[in-house]
C-alpha cells in the first residue's frame, strides 16, 4: 500500500494542487467520515473524487486493516469466519441472489459480498477455509470497505500460513486483561450511557445504496451519476457494561432501531423542529441507561487513536437466556 507522502505526492504531481491544500482536503475527508478512515484511506479517497487512478497498476498482498473503500485491485490472505444464508431479491424485475461472509486475519475482519453467479464459488468453500481474493473494495452501506470480485476477481483456496481465529472474541467478549481487541468480533451487555447530538443524516444513492457525494447543490454518485438521494442515520455514543466503556456507532437500520423511529420519521422531526438534532434530544430520555445487548467490531479509529465498537445488531436482554449463562458458568 502507498504511503501517505507517495499518495500526496502523485495528487500534487496530477493536479498541481499546493500540498497544503491536498493536506486539507485528506483531513475533511476524514472529518466527513466522523474519523471512521485513515489518512491513507482518506488520501486515496480523495484522489478518487480527484478522478486521479493511483491503484491501476498497484495488486499488493494487503492486510485487511489496510484495506479502504476504492481500492482497484486488493490482495487479500483470510480465513473465512462466517457465511451466511444466501438471500434473494428483484430488482427492476430481474431476480438475484447474493451471499455475505465475513473474512479474517490477525489485523481485523472485513465483509465480502458474492452476487449471482460468483455464489457458485461457494459450493467449494466453507467456513475456517484459508483462501486468496484478488478483487476490488467500496464502501458498504454502514460506511465500511467491502470486498468484490468483479469481472477479473477471483477466490481460490491457499495453503499459506495464518493462524486460528486467536483475535476474534464472540462470548467472551475481552481478554483476561479487561480490554477490547482491534479487530475482534464482540458482544457487550451494556448501557447506552451517552449519545452524542450530532447530525444524523447522511445522502446514499437510492439505486445502490452507496454513500453520495455533494456538488454544488446536486448529489453523485461514482456509479450511477447525479441522484435525488435517499437519506440514512448515523449516531454515535459511549456503551458502558460496568467494568469498560467505548465509544459506539451505529449505522443505517440499527440506528433506526436504536433510536426507535425510522429514518424518514426522524427527518420529519428535523424539519418540524428545524434542528436536525431533535430527533435524538427527544429519544435519548428513552434509551439512555437502558440495558441491551450490542454485537458488532471492534475498530481503531486513526484520528483520535482509539478503539470504537462498530456496532451491527441491538437486541433487549433475553432474562432467561442470561440467566443460563450464569448457571452454566456455576456448573463449571
Amino acid at each position: 500500500m502507498l504511503s501517505l507522502d507517495e499518495i500526496v505526492g502523485k495528487i500534487r504531481e496530477q493536479t498541481g494542487l499546493d500540498n497544503a491544500v491536498v493536506q486539507q482536503k485528506i483531513e475533511d475527508k476524514k472529518a466527513e467520515l466522523s474519523g471512521l478512515i485513515s489518512s491513507e484511506g482518506a488520501a486515496h479517497l480523495v484522489a478518487r473524487d480527484l478522478n486521479i487512478d493511483i491503484l491501476a497498476r498497484i495488486t499488493r498482498r494487503l492486510e485487511i486493516r489496510n484495506v479502504v473503500p476504492g481500492m482497484r485491485n486488493v490482495e487479500i490472505v483470510a480465513r473465512i469466519y462466517r457465511i451466511f444464508p444466501e438471500r434473494e431479491f428483484e430488482r427492476n424485475g430481474a431476480k438475484g441472489k447474493v451471499v455475505n461472509m465475513i473474512l479474517w486475519d490477525p489485523t481485523g475482519t472485513v465483509r465480502m459480498s458474492m452476487w449471482n453467479d460468483e455464489t457458485k464459488i461457494l459450493e467449494n468453500l466453507k467456513e475456517n477455509d484459508v483462501v486468496r481474493v484478488f478483487g476490488y473494495s467500496k464502501e458498504d452501506n454502514r460506511g465500511e470497505p467491502e470486498l468484490r470480485l468483479g469481472g477479473r476477481g477471483k477466490i481460490e483456496k491457499t495453503n499459506d500460513d495464518l493462524p486460528a481465529f486467536n483475535n476474534v472474541v464472540i462470548e467472551d467478549k475481552r481478554s483476561d486483561t479487561g480490554e477490547f481487541h482491534e479487530g475482534s468480533i464482540a458482544r457487550v451487555r451494556g448501557t447506552l450511557v451517552q449519545l452524542f447530538e450530532s447530525d444524523p443524516f447522511y445522502e446514499v444513492c437510492p439505486q445502490c445504496g452507496i454513500r453520495v457525494r455533494a456538488n454544488e447543490n446536486k448529489f453523485f454518485c461514482d456509479e450511477h451519476q447525479y441522484v435525488a438521494p435517499n437519506y440514512c442515520m448515523v449516531l454515535s455514543g459511549v456503551v458502558d457494561d460496568g467494568v469498560m466503556s467505548i465509544r459506539a456507532v451505529f449505522f443505517r437500520d440499527v440506528a433506526e432501531k436504536l433510536i426507535g423511529m425510522k429514518t424518514q420519521e426522524a427527518l420529519s422531526i428535523a424539519k418540524e423542529r428545524m434542528n436536525r438534532t431533535a430527533p435524538i434530544t427527544e429519544r435519548a430520555a428513552l434509551i439512555l441507561g437502558k440495558e441491551m445487548v450490542f454485537s458488532g467490531r471492534i475498530k481503531r479509529n486513526s484520528m483520535f487513536d482509539r478503539l470504537e465498537f462498530l456496532v451491527s445488531g441491538v437486541s433487549d436482554v433475553n432474562a432467561v437466556e442470561e440467566a443460563n449463562k450464569i448457571l452454566a458458568t456455576l456448573g463449571n
